[in-house]
């Protein structure tokens, strides 16, 4: 029987986590599965705390803690770092607090054990934000296909084995954006699910988390969305040559200004790699603690 790995970034959640564990353990039970856990904690200020009664279906829990709060992106990529020596596993990545669909689970693992060379990700067809949050993600969505030639609709929520981890570390991108990583460097079988509400408390979601993650998505892409976005401008000024209408213009400085912020966001995250992985890492920087079994 493959073994599988499931990773939960979490930060101050883990009323969410203790309940998503144990819808995780009531789908893996409905098919005999059997996973192990690990809790990616963000450096809550909350204490870590892991219910263990009535899981079954669940090995280990073992936790890995930063020290720092560095956001989801960067914290998926340190666990994947340190699972990627895992051979033959099975990885599902799942946000902890609910609004990942735990129902899709068994199916997007029965994709991947018949499709071991893709990525199976979970796309989001309905999402329950507010109306205007509903807007801007669906402009992020097509600004993002019109730079990249890619719709990538879907976030975290993903499963595939070992040996693709690798390729979605390729570059360093997935610091970045996962998804975008993802989407860039791996073949991917999309399953439609909507996006759940949490479990408990309010979204974590706001519009400069959008703005900053829809940069950080370009960014992976970005000698793509450079050549894509000249296109474009050389276009603009041909169409502005001939009818002398400055919107044309306008949407030229708008494109070189999505470039110039484009660079902005991966210089910094290039030298938050620098500072957090390749050196702080190597001085306890993170602490690995791992309950019973269970």
């Amino acid at each position: 029987m493959t073994k599988l790995n499931i990773l939960l970034p979490l930060y101050n959640d883990w009323r969410s986590c203790n309940y998503l564990i144990k819808k995780i353990n009531d789908q893996l039970s409905q098919r005999k599965r059997y996973a192990d856990i690990l809790i990616l904690n963000d450096a809550s200020t909350q204490k870590t705390n892991i219910n263990k009664k009535g899981i079954k279906n669940i090995g280990k829990i073992k936790v890995l803690t930063s020290n720092k709060n560095l956001g989801s992106q960067k914290i998926i990529t340190l666990g994947l770092n340190f699972v990627k020596k895992e051979k033959n596993k099975i990885n599902i990545i799942m946000d902890s607090d609910g609004e990942d669909d735990v129902l899709s689970l068994n199916n997007l693992i029965d994709i991947c054990l018949q499709n071991s060379n893709y990525i199976a990700v979970a796309a989001r067809v309905k999402r329950r934000e507010n109306l205007i949050f509903r807007i801007l993600y669906k402009s992020h969505l097509i600004l993002t296909f019109l730079l990249t030639l890619k719709w990538i609709s879907f976030g975290n929520y993903s499963c595939f084995y070992s040996k693709q981890i690798s390729n979605i570390l390729k570059n360093n991108e997935s610091w970045l954006a996962f998804s975008s990583s993802v989407a860039k460097n791996c073949k991917l079988i999309k399953l439609d699910t909507d996006r759940q509400k949490r479990f408990f408390g309010k979204s974590k979601l706001s519009f400069y988390g959008l703005f900053n993650h829809a940069f950080r998505i370009l960014a992976v892409f970005q000698k793509r969305v450079f050549l894509i976005s000249s296109f474009y401008v050389f276009l603009l000024i041909i169409i502005y040559q001939l009818t002398y209408t400055s919107l044309f213009l306008g949407i030229c400085f708008f494109i070189l200004i999505i470039n110039f912020l484009i660079i902005l966001t991966k210089n910094k995250t290039l030298k938050d790699i620098n500072n957090i992985y390749f050196k702080e890492i190597k001085s306890n920087y993170f602490f690995y603690k791992e309950f019973l079994n269970f």
